[in-house]
């Protein structure tokens, strides 16, 4: 990442305040709830998000620590716009979604060794399977379609799938001992795999 071809950090600091800020304001006119108090949690949320926006500016051996504040405040700036919006128990599923999200952003600071690499492929991967459990349950509120009974295992046999594709890239490169941390994750990805289908079909009753 080249330090040199990024924005001063004070413009960065400044837009990423104001957008943020914004967020605040439009927040409290859109829903007037009486709940000025919210403020107090969204506001310092702001100053983290252009925090972590200001630490992601300065390089790449600064930008996994910008990138988890930004990620914290973020966090943080939704539940207060919830509370402000007396959604909480609507918005909810985005207390799932959010941090799984968050983790699968680390994709873009995979490690060089194959077998680290692979390893955080899959907590990523299976991070990116668990995000969209919050759109399942906003579609599962809505009644728009006929779920199973055991609609989680659906969960299940992707989060498997993604391990099982990890184990398998794995064997592609030429290091020691890559038939067996394939098989480590490989194995375990079948069974999970095999465990959620029979969930699905009913064949294993809960």
């Amino acid at each position: 990442m080249n330090t040199s071809e990024m924005p001063p950090a004070r413009y960065v600091a400044a837009l990423t305040l104001g957008v943020a800020l914004v967020a605040v304001m439009v927040s409290n006119l859109v829903w007037d709830t009486g709940r000025p108090w919210a403020n107090g949690i969204m506001i310092p949320a702001a100053l983290i998000v252009t925090a972590g926006t200001v630490v992601m500016t300065r390089g790449r051996a600064y930008s996994s620590l910008g990138y988890l504040i930004l990620c914290a405040g973020l966090l943080t700036m939704t539940v207060g716009v919830l509370l402000v919006a007396k959604r909480m128990t609507w918005g909810w599923p985005l207390m799932v979604t959010l941090p799984c999200l968050a983790v699968a952003g680390t994709f873009l600071w995979a490690p060089a060794h194959p077998v680290a690499r692979a390893l955080h492929r899959t907590v990523a991967g299976g991070a990116l399977i668990g995000a969209t459990v919050g759109p399942v349950f906003f579609l599962r509120r809505a009644d728009l379609f006929d779920w199973p009974q055991h609609w989680w295992a659906l969960f299940m046999i992707a989060a498997g799938a993604v391990v099982l594709g990890n184990a398998l890239e794995l064997t592609r490169h030429r290091i020691n001992y890559r038939f067996q941390g394939a098989t480590l994750l490989a194995g375990p990805a079948l069974l999970t795999m095999l465990l959620g289908y029979r969930f699905l079909t009913g064949a294993l009753p809960l």
